[in-house]
C-alpha cells in the first residue's frame, strides 16, 4: 500500500514538472490534500482545485485572508483576484435582452464551493507572511452552487 502511495506521489510530481517545463495550457488536477501536503511540487504550475472559498480574517474589507478549504479542514491560501465591491451602475435604458449583468465581485464566490484554476506561487501575502498561495486565473461555482445560479 505504501509503495503505491509513493508511486502515485512520484507520478504526480512528474506530471507537474512536465506541465511546468512544457508551459502546458491544460491545468494539473490537484486536491487540497495534495496542495497542502506538498505545495512546493506545484510551484509555478497551473492547477485546478475545488473547495469552499472562505475568509479566515475577522473583517471582509480590512482583514481579508482568503483560503480554499476542504471538508477535512485543510486550507490553501488564495490571493484575491476580484474587486471586493463595485459602485452601483447608473440607470440606463434596458436592452431588449434584459438588464446588463454586473461584473463579478469576490463576495459572489465567498462561502461557496468553487473550482479555481490558477498558478501556485510562493511569496508574501498580506496578513500571512511568506507562504505558498494560489493566484487565480479562472473561477467558477462548482457542484450544487453552480446549479443555483
Amino acid at each position: 500500500m505504501e509503495n503505491n502511495a509513493l508511486r502515485l506521489a512520484g507520478l504526480t510530481g512528474i506530471v507537474v514538472l512536465c506541465a511546468v517545463a512544457m508551459g502546458a495550457q491544460r491545468p494539473v488536477q490537484a486536491t487540497l490534500k495534495e496542495l497542502a501536503a506538498q505545495p512546493e511540487r506545484y510551484l509555478k504550475a497551473t492547477v485546478q482545485v475545488t473547495g469552499i472559498l472562505e475568509n479566515q480574517g475577522k473583517n471582509f474589507f480590512t482583514d481579508l485572508r482568503l483560503v480554499l478549504k476542504d471538508g477535512e479542514g485543510r486550507l490553501f491560501p488564495v490571493r484575491p483576484w476580484l474587486p471586493l465591491s463595485l459602485p452601483p451602475r447608473p440607470p440606463a435604458p434596458q436592452a431588449p435582452s434584459g438588464p446588463a449583468r454586473q461584473p463579478a465581485v469576490l463576495s459572489d464566490f465567498l462561502g461557496k464551493r468553487v473550482e479555481l484554476t490558477g498558478i501556485v506561487e510562493k511569496g508574501a501575502l498580506r496578513h500571512a507572511g511568506e507562504v505558498y498561495y494560489l493566484t487565480v486565473q479562472e473561477a467558477r461555482l462548482a457542484g450544487a452552487e453552480a446549479k443555483k445560479k
